[in-house]
């Protein structure tokens, strides 16, 4: 892993734990958020939202070495919460000579990976859309992209409060594009120094086609720039044949390159 690869890591970790800290106490109770970190690792969990976008590990093998010990830890984790499913993000190259027999031992097996994308802070491409893309100004706004985001990634109700609080840490950028009053896409950027962590871009079904991602990774973009962010960097699903990779060449088109494929875990069914 390269440095860059490292600051993404960073604040990616940064991100998700902002995402537990300013979820509304009523909200997280509901969802029963749990965060562990053990080591250089992160291992979220929601028990009563199954998706895996926020029942995650991430950070394994950044600092310390990724061990038999510390898979096990994050695994009784899980199953203490009655949690089955859940992504355990690992790069191929911090994995141990025998790690993947390890995993393989401990009821782990490889899903899609997720590829990581970064960018220097070069002017935004044009994204000329009839949707008006907003900052999100208020909690109603925010809760605007709280429910696109939810719908978008397949996370039940119960998430939507949990992903509008992140309006309440200044470290955040909350972008909704609307059709007159109608909320049609959203998308979120999160700060740290001099890097920018993009995330959550989603579009409402009813509004696909019309510009909303690109019109919204090219505002956090700008706001990044004029914020004097150096390095942006995202991530979505791993190219595989089949899949129309839209949110892949969108990122690729706002002027992203591939950086490092993450690879994913999850227990065997």
């Amino acid at each position: 892993m390269n440095e860059i690869e490292r600051i993404s890591e960073k604040i990616e970790r940064e991100a998700l734990i902002s995402l537990h800290k300013h979820c509304p106490p009523e909200a997280a109770k509901t969802l029963g958020l749990y965060l562990l970190e053990t080591g250089d690792a992160v291992a979220a969990a929601a028990v009563n939202d199954p998706s895996v976008v926020i029942n995650r590990t991430l950070g394994l093998g950044t600092g310390n070495e990724i061990s038999e010990k510390t898979i096990k830890g994050i695994k009784d984790f899980y199953r203490d919460l009655l949690i089955k499913k859940y992504f355990l993000h690992i790069y191929a190259d911090e994995l141990p000579e025998n790690g993947n027999e390890t995993l393989d031992n401990l009821g782990f097996q490889k899903s899609r990976g997720w590829m990581k994308f970064s960018r220097d802070n070069s002017p935004a491409p044009d994204a000329p859309t009839e949707l008006e893309i907003r900052g999100a100004s208020t909690t109603e706004e925010a809760m605007h992209f709280g429910r696109i985001v939810a719908n978008a990634f397949g996370m039940t109700e119960l998430s939507a409060p949990m992903l509008a609080g992140l309006y309440n840490d200044p470290g955040w950028h909350i972008f909704v594009s609307y059709s007159g009053n109608s909320p049609a896409g959203a998308g979120a950027m999160y700060v740290s120094a001099e890097s920018a962590w993009m995330e959550w871009g989603a579009t409402d079904p009813d509004f696909r086609r019309r510009g909303s991602q690109a019109a919204i990774m090219s505002a956090r973009i700008q706001k990044a720039i004029e914020l004097g962010c150096t390095h942006m960097f995202t991530e979505t699903g791993e190219a595989v044949e089949g899949d129309p990779q839209h949110s892949y060449k969108n990122i690729l088109k706002a002027g992203f390159k591939e950086s490092v494929l993450r690879e994913n875990y999850t227990p065997k069914i």
